[in-house]
């Protein structure tokens, strides 16, 4: 099931960006006024290739067992179960790094983790892609490993507060509804 993936040069592995070092560079346009996670810094360049395995990939299949998604290189894809051409779900988020994917007990959406806010926090988007959303931003707190409730209202999701001043990360398990809110 091979697919192909455009991605800025800093996600591969040092081998792969040496041996492609003779492609060209292009300039990128001055940096906006406020930090965006998803936009690239300095020079950078595109590059395709074809990706027909990978490793600490996070894998769901959908309630009806007729697609799955995954993540691969900091997005999302969903791919049919009988195989084929897997689709970028979260391709919109630039260089944002977007993990562990879970489908919801109907079907209609995805919760996943993404730093396109500036922290490792959790977010949903439609099955399709579509109208991705955060269910909480905190730059002081990584989320990991989201859970839907059977009944695909609720989120559990490992937190691990950061601390700061002093105090020394902490770790546990939260819930939250899955249109947001502050979370139990």
């Amino acid at each position: 099931m091979p697919f192909r993936h455009l991605t800025r040069a800093g996600h591969l592995a040092g081998a792969l960006a040496l041996a492609l070092s003779a492609a060209p560079l292009r300039a990128q346009p001055a940096a906006p006024a406020a930090w965006d996670v998803t936009q690239p810094r300095g020079v950078t360049r595109e590059i395709a290739f074809t990706a027909t395995e990978g490793t600490w990939m996070s894998v769901d299949l959908a309630p009806d067992g007729r697609w799955l998604v995954f993540d691969l290189l900091g997005h999302v894809y969903r791919l049919p179960a009988e195989g084929g051409e897997a689709v970028a779900l979260t391709q919109n988020s630039g260089i944002a790094i977007n993990t562990h994917p879970r489908v919801s007990p109907d079907g209609r959406s995805i919760a996943f983790i993404s730093d396109r806010r500036g922290q490792y926090n959790l977010w949903v988007m439609d099955a399709d892609g579509g109208n991705p959303r955060a269910v909480f931003t905190d730059p002081m707190v990584r989320a990991a490993v989201p859970a839907w409730s059977a009944d695909g209202q609720y989120l559990i999701v490992e937190r691990t507060h950061l601390g700061g001043g002093g105090t020394p990360p902490s770790r546990g398990v939260w819930m939250y509804h899955k249109d947001g809110g502050t979370g139990i």
